[in-house]
């Protein structure tokens, strides 16, 4: 395959199309994992920060008095808080509540009266961010490092549920845009990776695609050599004998005669070889719906019957001992192309009396098991080597190439019995021995 042109571009072709699709698919997919990896951590922020600023508004409803002011109480839940003109260290206290947050770094608070004038913070320190939202909508800021906060604004109420003032919360996402980044680097670098991996597989299953369609190419270039070279051979012999007689002014009457023999044998070979071919020709084709075959109820018993009967005077013309045993006690129906059955059972019969040993033995038996109709063909002939076993139900194989085209076979014969079994949903099963002779052993479903 490597030295066809045309198949080598068409699985460069195949690669292309392969891989093109695949990294798009991984593409698609690798973009699709980032996007879900970053939208469920963000979720999981908004989520955070809900929780907290919620847990938050309902502690302080009840520290907050008077609108506007701050009580000393909220640092119980703040331990770090600093009023507005107060100088403040950042020391974190162990206390209860939600400052584990505080403590991680993470947070901010920022409180504003109803005028929007701040009145102390706490948490990390963060600048440029005094930005008051009304609304309790999430939002995002950057401050003057370009560090992104997430944020949420509160309307905050006093004991008796007056407006008291503004608190904003605010997480920063430092940590989130982090552990984002390596995400997205771990996928860029990884991706040219996978494409490499995907263009070697594109390429491997490729070869793979390709292998059956090329050894379709050498099988049919194979039977059309094959049926060239058998078309040649009758031809060139009527083409010689008609050269010879057009060299003799006059042609004996006897000498006529056997020539019209010689060319009506050479005829028949063609017609047989033409019609063996529309055989398998017809059988192929009924995979694509092309052609087929009608289907009835076969009685075998008659069928083997009227074989032995026809066959009868080309075991007696060739010395042989033609046998039939039937083991069924009664009528044994399958359904099938009676016409095709026929066929096969006649070509294995013929097969076994060609190739076998004067004075041999060809015998037919018909038996069931089960579910599967068995036809044994036995014979005494020259047997099968090892080697021609696998290869015996090959278009145009002979196992003796010079005897078989002498009697005027062209080799199709056990090709054509196996395509109509394999229609019927059967098998044919081969043993066989040198110079013992073979046993050829056909399934049919009952």
């Amino acid at each position: 395959m490597k030295n066809n042109r045309i198949f080598t571009q068409t699985q460069f072709s195949l690669t292309c199309w392969y891989a093109s699709i695949f990294t798009g698919i991984i593409s698609l997919g690798a973009l699709g994992v980032y996007e879900a990896i970053a939208h469920a951590h963000y979720v999981t922020i908004n989520q955070e920060l809900k929780a907290v600023s919620g847990t938050f508004h309902d502690t302080l409803k009840s520290l907050l008095i008077k609108p506007n002011k701050l009580e000393n109480t909220v640092t119980e839940i703040l331990p770090d808080l600093c009023l507005v003109n107060q100088k403040c260290e950042q020391i974190y206290h162990q206390s209860k509540y939600i400052t584990k947050f505080i403590q991680q770094g993470k947070y901010y608070f920022q409180f504003f009266d109803l005028s929007g004038n701040l009145l102390g913070k706490a948490g990390i320190e963060i600048e440029g961010l005094s930005i008051i939202n009304q609304q309790e909508e999430l939002i995002n800021l950057k401050d003057k490092n370009n560090i992104r906060y997430r944020q949420i604004s509160l309307l905050l109420h006093t004991k008796d549920n007056k407006q008291w003032g503004y608190l904003q919360i605010g997480r920063s996402l430092e940590d989130f845009d982090h552990y984002v980044n390596n995400i997205k680097w771990f996928l860029l670098l990884g991706l040219p990776l996978l494409i490499t991996l995907v263009i070697i597989a594109s390429w491997y299953l490729a070869k793979k695609a390709m292998q059956p369609v090329y050894k379709s190419y050498q099988q049919i270039q194979q039977f059309s050599s094959d049926v060239a070279h058998e078309l040649r051979t009758p031809l060139a012999a009527i083409k010689a004998t008609l050269d010879s007689i057009m060299m003799i002014k006059e042609l004996p009457l006897t000498d006529s005669k056997e020539t019209l023999i010689t060319i009506n044998r050479q005829n028949q070979r063609l017609i047989n070889l033409v019609s063996d071919l529309l055989i398998l020709s017809r059988l192929d084709s009924i995979t694509e719906n092309s052609y087929i075959p009608v289907k009835t109820d076969i009685n075998l018993v008659d069928l083997v019957n009227d074989l032995v009967e026809e066959l009868s005077f080309l075991a007696l013309k060739n010395n042989i001992e033609f046998i039939q045993k039937i083991k069924v006690k009664e009528n044994l129906l399958i359904k099938g192309n009676e016409e095709q059955i026929y066929r096969l059972l006649t070509n294995l019969v013929i097969n076994a009396m060609e190739n076998n040993h004067e004075n041999g033995k060809v015998i037919i038996s018909l038996e069931v098991e089960k579910k599967e109709v068995i036809i044994k063909v036995i014979d005494t002939g020259i047997g099968i080597s090892e080697e021609d076993k696998t290869l015996i139900f090959n278009r145009f194989y002979r196992v003796n190439k010079a005897r078989n085209r002498d009697k005027g076979g062209s080799g199709l014969g056990l090709a054509i019995a196996q395509a109509i079994a394999l229609y019927h949903n059967g098998r044919i099963e081969l043993e066989s021995s040198v110079n013992k002779g073979s046993i050829f052993t056909v399934y049919l479903p009952k």
